[in-house]
C-alpha cells in the first residue's frame, strides 16, 4: 500500500483529478477558438476572481473586433488564463518544490509579458524547451486544462475543484522534507514517530546492564556499534577488502563465481546469483527457489529512454565505488561506462513495470538441467550446491529474459566488466554498513538525481539500522509498549465487518455469474486477517551472536549475520510447508499488505494509529482512513493479479470465460480513467502500471463507504476527508517523475481526487455540480467490485 519499489518476494506478497473534462479523451482534437478559451476560463476562474467577466479575459483588437472565432495561439490563451484568475498566491512548501521556475522564454511580446511572468512566478507554466514557448503555437482546451488545473492546485481553496489540494493545503504549504529524506508525508511522518519510540525502547537498554546473549543486550550492543561513527570510519573498507581483493585477483570466469561464491557462504550476498524462497504459486503450501539473476542500479526506464542525467550520475557513482577499491580514474570511469552499457541490455529485456506481478510474466518453472542448460560457460549444478539450496528439482525463473541475457553476459570474454560490475554492487549493497566516504559515494549520487538536500544524522542511521535488522525483537517489544488488546479488537471487528460488506457487494454485482460469485465469496470467507503482530514470535536471532567493536564486532559483522542467519532458515525452508504465521513486514512498519500465496490481509501495529486510526474517533473518519486502507488490501485479491489465485493462493483460473472477459472490460475502462494524469510538470500517471493498486483503491472505497452509509445519520465529510488527509504527500519534483515511471501506485493526489469522484455520496455532501473541477458526469463514472 505504501509508497514504496519492492524486490520479489515481497512486491509480489505485498499490496497495498481531476476532472474528467480535464483529463477524458472528450477533448476535441481540432484547436481552440478565443471564444472557447473565454468560456473555458469563465467556468473555471469564476470562485476565484469576484470581478470575474468576459470583458476581464478578452479585450480584442483596436478595433473592438474579438475574433471570437478564430483558433487562438497560444500565447493569447496563457494570457487570458492570467487575467482569468487575477492575483495568484505566491508558491511555497509544496508548490514551490513541484513548480517550474527555472526556465526563461526569449520569444514573449511585449503586450505579453506581464501575464506572462506572472504564470512564471507563480510556477505553472512550461514551455518546449531550449527557451521556447511555442507562443504562436494553437492550443487544444485539454492543453489549457493543464494549465488550469496547475492554478487550480496552486490556490488549493476551492475543494469543488481540486478536493486533496484544499483539504490538505494547510498540510502541504507548511510541508519540508527533512534531510537526506527522498519525500514526507503521513506515512514518513508516522513511521518517524515509531522511529522516536524505537530510539526510547533501545537507548533504555543501553542504560542498564544485561546478561550476554539476551535479546536485550544483543539490541543495546547492536545499537551502539550502529552509532559508533569513529570506529565505523576507521575500518574503512577493511570489512570487504579480501572480497574485493578476491574479485580483482580473478583471471577466469569461474575465479569470479568462487569469489562470488565465498561471498555468498560468508556474508549471504551474491552479486552475481541472486535467489529468493518463497511459495510456489502452483503448490502455495510449499517453498521453492525463485532465481533473479543480475540486477541494475537504475530503474528500468532511465536506460530505457536514456535518460542522460541519470546515466552521466550512475556512471560517476560506478566510477566512484570502483576507485573506492583501488583503481585509478581513468580505468575506473572507462570500465563504469562499460558496467552501465551492460546493465542497459539487461533493462532492455527486463519485464515491465506492470508484468512484475504477473503470473503469466514471472512464473517460469525449469527443471535444474535445463537452468543449468541456460547458463552455457559456468555450471549452475554446481553453484547452486555451494549456495546449498540444490535440494530442488526446479526453479522458478522471475524474469526470463532478463536471466537469459545475463545468462549470455556470463562469458570469459565478458570478466573485465563483470568483475567491476561485482565489485561496483558489493560496495552499493554493504556501502551503508561501512565508513562515511563509501556512504557518501550513494548520498551524493541520490542527492544529484532526486534533489535530496542533507544527510541523516548518526541516530537517525543507527536507528534505522537497528530496526531494519533487529526487528524479531523491537517488534515484541514495540507491541507491548504501544498498542492494545483493545484496538486490535477493534480492527479486527472492523476487517470482519468490511468482509461481510465486500460478500454482500459481490452478491449484488450484475456482471457476474452466480458461479465466479460463489468462488470470489469462498476467497473472501477463507482469507485470514492479521492484526497488530504475529501470534508467535520470530526467534531467529536467539541463535545469532552480536558483538561490540570492543568484542570484535562491527555495524558490517553483526548485520550480516543476522542476514545469514534469516538467510539459512529460508534456505532449510525449500520444500517445506510455507509458515502462513510468518509475517514479512515489522510490527512497526506503517504499511499494509495482502498476500495471493496466504490469501490474508496484515495490519502492523505501526499504521493502526492517527491518523489511518484513532480508536476514540468517530466510525466515519475510522472508515475514510483504515477503513479504505483494508477494504484495498481484501481488493487485491480481486485486482488484475490476485485474481489469478484461489482461496488457497494457488494460481487457478476460477471464473468462468464470459465473466472474465468482463472484468478485463472494466480494467480497460480503470486503466483510461487513471491514466494521462499530471502529477507534476514531466510526470503523468500511467493507469497501465498502476492498474491492480487503482482497482484496489476504487473497491476499497466503495466497501468502506458502504459501510459508513450503514451508519445512523452518516458523515461523509468526515470519510472523504480523513481519506484525503492520510495521503498527504510532498516530494521533490525529479522523484514523483521517477515514481510515475515505475511505482505501481498512482500519486496519492491521484488515489484521491480520481477515486472520489465515482461515488454519488461525494457529490451530495459537497455539492459538486458539472462545470465544478471535481465533477464527472455519471455515464463516465467507473466501478468494479
Amino acid at each position: 500500500m505504501k509508497k514504496k519499489l519492492l524486490s520479489l518476494p515481497v512486491a509480489i506478497a505485498m499490496a497495498l483529478y481531476v476532472s474528467a473534462s480535464a483529463y477524458a479523451d472528450t477533448a476535441p482534437p481540432a484547436p481552440a477558438t478565443r471564444g472557447d478559451i473565454v468560456s473555458t476560463l469563465l467556468n473555471a476562474a469564476d470562485a476565484y476572481n469576484a470581478n470575474l467577466h468576459k470583458g476581464t479575459i478578452i479585450q480584442g483588437y483596436e478595433n473592438g473586433d474579438l475574433r471570437e472565432n478564430e483558433p487562438v495561439k497560444k500565447i493569447e490563451a496563457l494570457v487570458m488564463l492570467s487575467r482569468a484568475f487575477g492575483e495568484l498566491p505566491e508558491p511555497v512548501g509544496n508548490d514551490l518544490r513541484v513548480g517550474t521556475f527555472d526556465v526563461a522564454f526569449t520569444e514573449i511580446p511585449t503586450w505579453a509579458k506581464k501575464d506572462i511572468n506572472k504564470l512564471l512566478k507563480a510556477g505553472v507554466l512550461t514551455g518546449k524547451g531550449e527557451g521556447t514557448l511555442g507562443v504562436n503555437d494553437t492550443i487544444t482546451i485539454s492543453e489549457l486544462q493543464t494549465f488550469i488545473s496547475r492554478v487550480w492546485a496552486l490556490e488549493g481553496s476551492h475543494l469543488n475543484d481540486d478536493f486533496y489540494e484544499a483539504i490538505n493545503k494547510k498540510w502541504l504549504q507548511k510541508s519540508t522534507i527533512p534531510a537526506g529524506e527522498l519525500w514526507d508525508g503521513s506515512f514518513p511522518e508516522l513511521s518517524k514517530q515509531n522511529n522516536n519510540k524505537i530510539a526510547v525502547i533501545v537507548e533504555e537498554l543501553t542504560k542498564k546492564q544485561f546478561a550476554s546473549g539476551t535479546k536485550e543486550r544483543k539490541l543495546a550492543d547492536f545499537y551502539v556499534t550502529a552509532l559508533n561513527s569513529e570506529q565505523r570510519n576507521k575500518q574503512g573498507i577493511e570489512p570487504i577488502k579480501k572480497y574485493i581483493a578476491a574479485i580483482d585477483r580473478a583471471k577466469t570466469l569461474d575465479e569470479l563465481v568462487q569469489a562470488d561464491l565465498t561471498m555468498e557462504k560468508e556474508i549471504a550476498l551474491s552479486t552475481l546469483f541472486r535467489i529468493s524462497i518463497t511459495s510456489d504459486p502452483k503448490n502455495s503450501k510449499e517453498n521453492v527457489l525463485y532465481y533473479m539473476g543480475l540486477t541494475t542500479g537504475l530503474d528500468k526506464s532511465s536506460y530505457v529512454t536514456g535518460d542522460a542525467k541519470a546515466k552521466k550520475l550512475y556512471i560517476e557513482q560506478v566510477a566512484n565505488y570502483l576507485v573506492l577499491t583501488g583503481e585509478k580514474e581513468s580505468a575506473a570511469k572507462a570500465r563504469a561506462e562499460q558496467v552501465y552499457e551492460m546493465e542497459k541490455s539487461l533493462a532492455a529485456v527486463s519485464l515491465e513495470g506492470h508484468e512484475r506481478l504477473d503470473i503469466n510474466k514471472y512464473y517460469n518453472p525449469y527443471t535444474i538441467a535445463q537452468f543449468d542448460d541456460m547458463h552455457k560457460e559456468v555450471d549452475m549444478k554446481q553453484i547452486l550446491k555451494s549456495m546449498k539450496v540444490n535440494q530442488v528439482d526446479k526453479v522458478i525463473v522471475y524474469d526470463l529474459k532478463l536471466a537469459q541475457k545475463g545468462a549470455e553476459l556470463m562469458t570469459e570474454s565478458n570478466l573485465d566488466v563483470l568483475k567491476a560490475y561485482t565489485k561496483a554492487r558489493l560496495l552499493a549493497e554493504t556501502g551503508s554498513l561501512l565508513s562515511d566516504e563509501i556512504r557518501n559515494v550513494s548520498n551524493d549520487f541520490y542527492a544529484a538525481l532526486y534533489g535530496v538536500v542533507g544527510t541523516k544524522t548518526d541516530k537517525e542511521n543507527a536507528i534505522n539500522a537497528t530496526k531494519g535488522t533487529m526487528f524479531a525483537y523491537l517488534d515484541q517489544m514495540y507491541a507491548e509498549k504501544h498498542f492494545s488488546a483493545v484496538a486490535k479488537k477493534d480492527v479486527e471487528q472492523m476487517a470482519k465487518k468490511i468482509i461481510a460488506t465486500y460478500e454482500k457487494r459481490i452478491n449484488q454485482l450484475d456482471w457476474l455469474s452466480e458461479a465466479t460469485k460463489a468462488k470470489a465469496i469462498k476467497k473472501l470467507e477463507t482469507m485470514t486477517v492479521k492484526v497488530g503482530y504475529p501470534d508467535k514470535w520470530d526467534t531467529t536471532l536467539d541463535q545469532v551472536e552480536v558483538k561490540s567493536y570492543n568484542e570484535g564486532g562491527s555495524l558490517f559483522s553483526n548485520t550480516f549475520a543476522v542476514n545469514s542467519a534469516y538467510v539459512d532458515v529460508f534456505k532449510s525452508s525449500i520444500g517445506k510447508p510455507v509458515n502462513k504465521g510468518m509475517w514479512i513486514a515489522s510490527v512497526y512498519s506503517v504499511n499494509a499488505y495482502y498476500s495471493p500465496f496466504n490469501n490474508e490481509i496484515t495490519f502492523p501495529a505501526g499504521i493502526l494509529q492517527s491518523p489511518f486510526y484513532d480508536i476514540n474517533a468517530k466510525p466515519e473518519q475510522n472508515l475514510g482512513a483504515i477503513g479504505v486502507v483494508i477494504g484495498h488490501e481484501i481488493s487485491h485479491a480481486f485486482d488484475n493479479n490476485g485474481s489469478a489465485y484461489d482461496e488457497h493462493g494457488n494460481a487457478k483460473n476460477w471464473w468462468t470465460e464470459e465473466d472474465f472477459k468482463k472484468f478485463k472490460e472494466k480494467c480497460q475502462e480503470l486503466i483510461a480513467f487513471y491514466d494521462g494524469i499530471e502529477v507534476a510538470p514531466g510526470a503523468i500517471n500511467n493507469g497501465l502500471l498502476t492498474l491492480g493498486e487503482n482497482v484496489a483503491d476504487l473497491a476499497g472505497m466503495a466497501v468502506a463507504l458502504q459501510v459508513a452509509s450503514e451508519t445512523d445519520n452518516p458523515d461523509y465529510r468526515a470519510f472523504f476527508e480523513s481519506n484525503a488527509e492520510i495521503w498527504t504527500y510532498t516530494s521533490t519534483k525529479e522523484f514523483a517523475a521517477s515514481l510515475s515511471k515505475e511505482d505501481t501506485h498512482s500519486a496519492n493526489k491521484v488515489r484521491v481526487n480520481r477515486t472520489i469522484v465515482n461515488f454519488e455520496q461525494f457529490y451530495e455532501a459537497y455539492g459538486i455540480n458539472h462545470g465544478d473541477g471535481m465533477y464527472v458526469a455519471p455515464e463516465d463514472r467507473v466501478s468494479i467490485w
